[in-house]
This record gives C-alpha cells, structure tokens and sequence, in this order.
C-alpha cells in the first residue's frame, strides 16, 4: 500500500491509539499463552507419559485447563476493546466521508450514481476499516507468535526449524507475483457491486413507471445480466485468491511432510524424543498460521488498496472542471464584513455582466448580462427549456460558478457571503420539493431543526398545513413515506412552503414550482405566497408566465440573454 493511503488512514488510527494499544497488549499475553500449550504437550508425553508419572500428568493437565481459562477471559475483553476500536474507525471513516458528499455542489454529485456512492460509503469504508485495524491486532499476534516458535523451534531443533522454514520465501515470492491480479480482481468486483446497488436504487425508486410502461421482464432480466456479470468477476477474484492460498497451503504441507520425514528419522535412531517431535510439529503448526497470517496482509492490503483509491476518488475528483466547481462554488468566505454573520437584508439582487454556463455544461447559458431587481419586487423569468433558467437559480445560490461578472445581495457579492447564510437569504421551492422518511413534523421544520414547535404550527397554519395534518392518521406526528407518496403535488408545495416561512428569506425563488400544478392549484400556491412573502423579494422561474398575477417585470432567457417583455407578449 502507497505511503500517501496510509498518511490518510493514520489519523483515524491515531485517535484510537490507547484502545488499539490495549488490544495489541492483551494480544500479547493471549499468545504467550497460548505458546506455552505445545511445550506442555512435550512435557506430558515425555515426563507424564513416557516416565509413567501421572501426578505429573495431572498437574501438567491441570496448568493447561489453566491457561486455556485464562485465554478465554482474556480472548473475551480483547474482542470486546476491539470491536469497540474497530467501529470508531468505520463511523469516523464514514461519518467524514458522507459530510464531505453532502457538502459538495450539485453539479460533483451527478457525476456518479447513487448506488456508487452508496457502495463506497459501506463496502469500500467497511474494508479499509478492516484493513486499517485488522492490521494492527494481525501483525501483533503474527510476528509475536512467528518469533517466539521460531527461538522455541531453533531451541529444539535447528536443523528440523531450517526445513521448516524453507517454504517461507516461496510463499511470499507467490503473493507479490499475484498482487497485480489481485488489485484488477478486487476493483472489478467493487464496480459491479456499485453496479447492481444503483440499479436497485434506480429500479425501486421508479416502481411505478417499470408497472406503467410493462418494463418488469425487462428490468428483471438486467438484473439477471448485472448478476451473471457480477459472479463471473466474482469467481475470478476468488478462483484467484484460492489457487494463492492453495499453492501456500502446498508448501506448507510440504515443509510439514519433510519436518516428519526428518525428524521421523532422529526418533527412529535415539537422536530426538517423541515429545519433542510432537511439541516440533505443533509450534510448526502455529508457526505456518502466524507466517501465513503475515502473509495474508500482502493480499489484504491489496484489497484495501482499491477501497481507499476508490473512496479518495470521492475526496479527490479528477475530473479537472468538476474539482474547478466544488473548489468556486463552496469556497469559503473571506474575512471582512462580507464573511461575518448575517444581517437582516431587504433583498435588493444586482447581476453586473454575468456570463454562466461554460463552467458548467460547456456552453454559454447567458453573456455580458446585467439586471437590477429592486428589494420586494416580483420578477418573472420563462423560457425554453434548457436555456439555461434553472443554472441561474443554481448560481444565485453558489450551487455553480459563473464565468465572468458578480451577482450581488444588498450590495455584497454572493461569492463572498458564506454558503449556508446565503442559502438561507435565498430560498428555493423547486419542482418536486423533498420529502424524507420522517414525521410530517420534522419535515416541515428541516432546515431549522432548532424552531421551537410553536413556530413551526405557526407556519404551517400560514401556509395550510394544518388540512393535512388533520386527515393524517397522527396528526403531525404521521411518518411519511419516501417522496412523500402520501401527499399530493400541491400538499408538499406547501410543506415547502412551512419550511420557506421558517427560514424567513430576503429572497424567494419558485424555480418552475408551478409546473406539475393545475391552474388552479398554482394559482392558489402563488396567491398564498404574495400574501406570506409580500415585502421580500420573489422570482417566479416559469414555462407559463401568464399563471404568475401582477409581475412588476417578465424576462424571457433566450439567446443567452434577459430580454425584458411587454405584458402583452409576456402574456401571450
């Protein structure tokens, strides 16, 4: 493994050092322990058995139920001190890693599929945990338990501990030749893994339109294909993985063969005692397990390998326009006036020769555009689609970069406010708002965890939640269920709308909200908001201007220009 993976495990490692040094110690003296079993066989043969002393028999039996208790005791804390270590690591690798996606701009987050990135966070977090702990207790109980059998093994015979070695070298020569197989192996598995998880996502969450369509035989038989696929990769990896150990194992069983054959020969002509054959063998045993556990850390290393250069994929994109994004957009707010917390704002937007779009989808979007909204306005925006109306909401809220120019917020250049105090001045009621798996309650107040219940009944009784409410089963209490199936298009408008007035924004954009409302509906919706949001600022992103009542101004984006519109052709 690169030193510059390890460099970035380390401290995850580093703030469990006290727990993973407890478990290393007690690791130790469980193998101490355990090292003392062989010898004591050597002693029963030899001095119990042989010399037909059975109070020594006893007594040796005896100190073997001994240790064998005290190991249970000490395997039974060290498991426990373990786990605990191990899973600090795994959540703080995961904790971290997920606060970083969910702190990245829209633009990095499609870039991949869920299911990747739901694949990255548990499997390939789960085995560089593995690895990065694994470690620590497998090398401790390898190279204590490798270099006490072998002095032992040398004591009793150096010739015998010579031909028992022998297989060693081989054995690690085999690994390093299989490393590159491993890694291909491993990575292949991982992505078709990541495969199938976001065809499950993709598949589930669109159930109704597979039944709507008659896609069932479809879907069901990709699913067939992605498994073939997956247990072709899967079988290589561990036909792989198998024939490496099995060749070990082979040697293995070699050295042994020869260390019988050998020491056979000493036992046959008086040169070496029965028990000390049988103690041989049995430190060898322990000895190949300890080498061979060693070993294994060359394969898992591999393993780990692809698990971090794949989670650090998440952390270091190398796509260089995307990196470009995620470094502009959420950058932090320099010191100064600019940068402090947020003051209560009137609202007032300027746009100073913007230019948008090359950054993000590689074409001009808008050019040399310059626009004053004065504070508590009502604009209109329309246009085709994919002119561009949806980037410019996503660029007033730092979501993308602009390419040249500056939009500004009472005077501050956006870009210098701090995201999360901008996000709040500006909010956005989009098409399909989010619904979580929650109470109706706790989705009304997401974003404001900290409102007190008083004002979150208070904003629903203000946007007309309380309807909603009243037919739920539990009242705000009701769990809802993913997207909001429960509610209607309109109803989860206005639990948007809950969280909009919570909020209490200087600026609110209705970024194509209206469209999958009927007239009515989105005539109702708009009504509510001029009467809740009257004296802030209000953009109404729209493919039907003529919905919107009483617009101070309508903009058509077309040809990478705001071009202002009378009310006759704004309405036609």
């Amino acid at each position: 493994m690169r030193s510059g993976h390890l460099r970035w495990l380390w401290p995850y490692l580093r703030a469990r050092l006290p727990a993973l040094a407890a478990v290393a110690a007690l690791a130790v003296v469980a193998s101490l322990l355990s090292i003392a079993l062989p010898y004591l066989t050597k002693e029963i043969v030899d001095q119990g058995l042989l010399a037909h002393d059975f109070p020594r028999l006893e007594r040796l039996c005896w100190a073997i139920l001994a240790i064998a208790a005290a190991g249970f005791a000490i395997g039974a804390l060290n498991r426990w001190l373990y786990v605990r270590a191990s899973a600090d690591v795994l959540f703080a690798l995961r904790e971290d890693l997920y606060a970083h996606l969910v702190s990245l701009p829209p633009a990095l987050q499609r870039r991949r599929a869920v299911g990747d990135l739901v694949t990255r966070l548990d499997g390939d977090v789960a085995e560089i945990q593995r690895f990065g702990t694994d470690t620590v207790l497998a090398f401790v109980n390898g190279a204590l338990a490798l270099g006490a059998t072998a002095a032992i093994m040398i004591y009793m015979s150096w010739r015998l501990a010579l031909i028992a070695a022998a297989a060693l070298p081989l054995q690690l020569a085999l690994r390093q030749l299989a490393r590159p197989w491993i890694t291909a192996r491993t990575r292949a598995v991982r992505e078709q893994t990541s495969a199938i998880a976001h065809f499950l996502y993709e598949t589930l969450s669109a159930t109704k339109a597979i039944q709507a369509y008659g896609a069932e035989r479809h879907e069901s038989a990709r699913l067939a294909g992605l498994n073939r696929t997956y247990l072709g990769r899967l079988l290589a990896q561990q036909m792989l993985n198998f024939t490496v150990g099995g060749v070990s194992n082979l040697l293995s069983h070699g050295a042994t063969a020869a260390v019988f054959l050998v020491g056979g020969y000493r036992v046959i002509h008086g040169e070496t005692s029965v028990g000390t054959l049988v103690a041989f063998v049995a430190y060898m045993a322990r000895g190949t397990g300890s080498a061979v556990s060693l070993l294994n850390l060359v394969t898992a290393s591999q393993r780990a390998r692809v698990s971090l250069e794949r989670v650090r994929e998440l952390l270091e994109p190398g796509e260089s326009g995307v990196a470009a994004v995620a470094s502009s957009v959420d950058a932090p707010a320099p010191d100064g006036p600019a940068g402090a917390p947020r003051r209560r704002r009137r609202g007032e937007l300027s746009f100073e020769r913007v230019r948008l779009g090359v950054a993000v989808c590689g074409r001009p979007l808008l050019a040399d555009t310059t626009l004053a909204i004065d504070a508590g306005a009502k604009i209109v925006i329309h246009g085709d689609s994919g002119a561009g109306k949806s980037t410019l909401v996503d660029a007033l809220c730092r979501f993308v970069p602009l390419d040249a120019g500056r939009i500004r917020l009472d005077g501050c250049d956006v870009a210098t406010i701090e995201p999360r105090a901008l996000r709040r001045a500006v909010a956005v009621l989009v098409t399909e708002p989010t619904i979580f798996r929650a109470s109706l309650f706790d989705n009304l107040r997401y974003g404001r965890f900290d409102a007190p219940e008083s004002a979150v009944l208070r904003a629903a009784h203000r946007a007309g939640v309380e309807a909603i409410a009243d037919r739920l089963p539990a009242g705000y209490a009701s769990l809802l269920g993913e997207h909001g199936r429960e509610l209607s298009t309109g109803e989860r408008q206005r639990v948007a709308l809950v969280r909009a007035l919570l909020r209490d924004p200087d600026v609110l954009v209705l970024d194509e909200a209206l469209a999958n409302l009927d007239a009515a509906a989105a005539v109702e919706l708009l009504h509510l908001i001029d009467e809740q949001f009257g004296d802030r600022t209000r953009i109404v992103v729209t493919h039907v201007p003529s919905r919107v009542p009483s617009p101070d101004a309508v903009y058509e984006l077309r040809d990478a220009a705001l071009v202002r519109c009378d009310d006759r052709r704004a309405r036609a």
